[in-house]
């Protein structure tokens, strides 16, 4: 049995502090807030509730695999729902597309429709070609526990086409721009220019043809409980309100940590679910820091898109999980499921439907996001009754770093930074920030690959 330290209780960190004391370690989480979760926390206010941060998921089998290796099936916690269309893209010249999952022909006649003839080929051969690139990055990298540094092997460069940006495969792959629009807009609103993203990340849209986007009634927060409740059956000891000050070493490995309330947790292994900049630049002596803090200050963490919470009553617009308004600037609408926090609350409002959405704004952030929304046709002015506006810099400090990790900087700078993930033994980084990524699947993929690596006590 070893005595295991996990700093960060975001989903990172709790997936990996599930597994391990699955696994029958001792372990202990510490978490600098007074509760866990990260940027998957929920926010209420005057009755609603929203998503703090992603509000849907692919690859549900991550989750499942999450649930299954530390006790009892997901389904046992949570009622993970398809979304289906999965997104509305709206664009400048008007047109509409309700983009399905699940079905490859169902895609062509969703395209066609909005689009014209022919769009919907052009978009299916588009995602056809990712099929191959998928399933290369999954058995090369994504399944390998080294992770991203194995871009650095000229063999794995070769075959993921790493060298060539998303920029150049769209214009070569799709003539229509609108088609362009749709691929390159989840990377814009991550803070990436495409002309810096490595085409195989790209691989998304084949992953959500697939594989569906998923939603939770309640929202990610319910994830979060369903966690916090696995670490309690495990037997994990949560201390929130602490903040790790240091992490100590015995020779060149990792011994354990220290808080700022003076204590010192003596461990075998410590992992590390926070920003590396804080980890390096902070937590660890610079002798043992020097190269990997080096290339994390050369790393530019992503400023989070503007962020506005509204609770509506009245008869509103039918929308998917997902609204995309593409343009400058580009808002995406995520509506909630079950946007009340309690029956209570909906008995005392009489009969009035009540929606909750979240409103992302990347640039533009000089006018008023709904006056914004106004022009583009979709005025919900009169409708608000609560409303949580949220600025880049609030959001950083909400979570202590940028849970979009960092922006894409060509595929060398994503590799030098995933083969740091065991800097020095004992010691393991997972996170937004760390190989494989900061979407919800990844961030747990990235805890399922600590406990392949530590295994059974």
């Amino acid at each position: 049995m070893a005595e295991i330290v996990v700093v960060g209780g975001g989903l990172a960190g709790l997936a990996a502090a599930a597994r391990l004391a699955k696994l029958r370690h001792r372990v202990t989480l510490i978490e600098r807030d007074p509760t866990i979760g990260g940027a998957l926390r929920g926010v209420e206010r005057d009755g609603f509730r929203w998503d703090a941060g992603a509000a849907t998921t692919t690859l549900p089998a991550v989750l499942r695999d999450l649930f299954r290796k530390s006790g009892r099936p997901l389904e046992s916690y949570l009622d993970i729902q398809l979304s289906n269309p999965s997104r509305r893209h709206v664009f400048t010249d008007g047109a509409v597309v309700d983009l399905p999952t699940g079905s490859r022909a169902a895609q062509i006649t969703a395209v066609d429709a909005g689009l014209g003839d022919g769009t919907g080929l052009q978009w299916a051969a588009y995602v056809d070609q990712q099929a191959d690139r998928w399933h290369l990055l999954r058995s090369l990298v994504l399944d390998d526990p080294r992770g991203g540094s194995r871009l650095s092997d000229r063999e794995v460069v070769r075959q993921l086409d790493a060298r060539t940006s998303l920029a150049q495969q769209l214009k070569r792959s799709l003539p229509d721009e609108r088609l362009r629009a749709v691929v390159s807009s989840s990377f814009e609103l991550a803070g990436s220019d495409p002309a810096r993203v490595p085409a195989y990340a790209a691989v998304e849209s084949y992953v959500e043809r697939n594989f569906g986007l998923w939603q939770l009634p309640g929202g990610m927060a319910a994830l979060i409980g369903a966690l916090a409740a696995r670490l309690s059956e495990r037997g994990v000891d949560v201390r929130c309100r602490e903040t790790v000050t240091r992490v100590m070493t015995r020779g060149d490995a990792a011994a354990g940590v220290e808080t700022s309330a003076g204590h010192l947790v003596s461990a075998d292994v410590v992992v590390c679910a926070v920003d590396p900049r804080v980890v390096f630049g902070q937590l660890l002596a610079l002798s043992l820091a020097g190269k990997a803090r080096r290339v994390f200050d050369a790393a530019r963490p992503v400023t989070p898109p503007c962020i506005t919470h509204v609770g509506l009553r009245g008869a509103l617009p039918d929308l998917p999980a997902e609204t995309v308004l593409h343009g400058n600037p580009l808002i995406v609408i995520r509506q909630q499921l079950h946007p009340l926090v309690s029956a209570t609350h909906e008995a005392t409002t009489g009969p009035h439907s009540e929606s909750a959405w979240t409103i992302l704004q990347r640039g533009g952030h000089d006018v008023d996001v709904l006056a914004t929304l106004a022009s583009r046709g979709v005025d919900i002015r009169s409708q608000v009754v609560a409303r949580v506006d949220r600025s880049p810099d609030e959001v950083v400090a909400e979570t202590g770093g940028s849970s979009y990790g960092f922006e894409w900087d060509g595929w060398r700078a994503s590799a030098k930074r995933a083969a740091l993930t065991n800097p020095l033994p004992g010691l393991h980084l997972i996170g937004a920030s760390m190989h494989p990524g900061s979407t919800i699947p990844y961030a747990a993929w990235g805890a399922a690959h600590v406990a392949e690596r530590l295994g059974k006590a």
